[in-house]
């Protein structure tokens, strides 16, 4: 039997390597601005999201960061359904934007829902 206080084991997810040109990207992000913390402002993401990364121990989703490193600092972009050419980034904050009752967001909200570079769509 076991007793109700006894802690159950947290199982952490295995850490896992960016892509080799959004590391390169990175790293000489991180030596051209000096800090760790000017990527992590630039992109939008903690500090320690940035120095794990960069130590190959980052446990988030590896992919979700190297687009919006490829997005943000290798100048990738996609062709939105209603926006036309834009960022990778800008794509990537656009889906993660919630629901708003203003007519632009109510759109964007529709498309990026059906959009084929919405990763959420290709997951199931």
């Amino acid at each position: 039997m076991t007793s109700l206080n006894a802690p159950t084991a947290v199982k952490t997810p295995m850490a896992k390597a960016l892509p080799s040109d959004a590391l390169k990207a990175l790293q000489s992000f991180c030596v051209s601005a000096g800090s760790q913390a000017a990527a992590a402002r630039r992109l939008d993401v903690s500090q320690g999201t940035i120095s794990n990364a960069l130590k190959g121990r980052y446990i988030g989703n590896v992919d979700k960061l190297a687009e919006r490193i490829r997005g943000e600092l290798l100048a990738a972009t996609v062709v939105c359904p209603l926006l036309g050419e834009i960022s990778s980034r800008i794509c990537q904050d656009e889906r993660a934007k919630p629901f708003a009752a203003n007519p632009l967001r109510v759109q964007m909200w529709r498309t990026c829902k059906t959009c084929p570079h919405n990763h959420a769509n290709k997951e199931a």
